[in-house]
């Protein structure tokens, strides 16, 4: 319990940040999130480096801009939806590069340089569907700020029932502390979350917020503990020193990253 104040303090603050970078402008939103992608990506390949693979570090960190950049216009309506073609075109130019390095793991070094845009920047690229209202595509925060709350509470739920009721292990060699009873704490906690955001935030009804906040509950405990397995293999504790007390972006995005696309895809068949 002693760690609870710090990460519910650090919680808060990243929400006040999101809150205010969604709710002004789609603009403040791309610049925060264009930042985050071009630091993650940067975090992973330097966790990379510690294997012994050399990525495309530039390359990478460009396409990953790039892939945001791209989504965000795309969604905002300033490009049309043809222009996503590009995407797996500029991802070629990763194995011709290769071709020229001459590095000694070359298809690992591929690997990796492709994988980081896929993990960081089309989440966050998706992410930006969330600022817009699926039916009328209204500037609104409402979806975007729930989904975060979604996150955050499921975090702190299952690391309170966690704390104090947890015996079973959830995956214990990739996260020995996560429990089975954290996360049902954690979805519990989402869920009940999930009634008063239906009655005040409206555009879905309650049926439909609890099956985002669960999907949301379940994509984020696996998105956390695939981070975890790659700090594991990686041998460090926590995958940037940016943010004082609590790591790097992957360290505070881990859970969002594969919560993401989930989410979106469900709003997009309800709609």
């Amino acid at each position: 319990m002693s760690k609870l104040l710090p990460r519910i303090i650090t919680g808060a603050v990243f929400l006040v940040l999101i809150i205010i970078s969604v709710s002004i402008n789609p603009w403040i939103f791309a610049a925060l999130f264009g930042f985050f992608t071009v630091m993650g990506i940067n975090e992973f390949y330097k966790m990379s480096g510690m294997l012994g693979f050399t990525p495309q570090k530039i390359t990478g960190i460009v396409i990953g801009f790039f892939t945001f950049v791209l989504l965000f216009l795309m969604t905002a309506g300033y490009l049309p939806t043809r222009m996503l073609y590009c995407l797996p075109v500029l991802m070629l130019s990763i194995p011709i590069i290769e071709l020229f390095r001459q590095k000694p793991t070359p298809t690992s070094d591929w690997a990796q340089t492709l994988f980081a845009p896929m993990y960081i920047a089309l989440p966050f690229g998706i992410l930006s569907n969330m600022l817009y209202l699926p039916e009328t595509h209204e500037f609104s925060p409402k979806i975007i700020l729930s989904f975060f709350v979604f996150v955050w509470i499921s975090d702190t739920g299952a690391f309170c029932v966690g704390s104090l009721l947890g015996k079973h292990k959830l995956i214990e060699k990739i996260s020995p502390k996560k429990t089975i009873e954290g996360l049902f704490g954690g979805i519990l906690f989402t869920l009940l979350a999930a009634i008063p955001i239906s009655k005040y935030v409206g555009i879905f009804p309650i049926e439909h917020w609890l099956a985002i906040s669960f999907i949301t509950v379940v994509f984020a405990t696996l998105g956390d503990l695939v981070e975890s397995m790659i700090k594991r293999n990686t041998g460090v504790k926590d995958s940037g020193k940016i943010l004082p007390g609590h790591g790097g972006i992957l360290d505070r995005f881990d859970s969002t990253f594969l919560a993401v696309p989930p989410v979106w895809l469900y709003i997009v068949l309800i709609k």
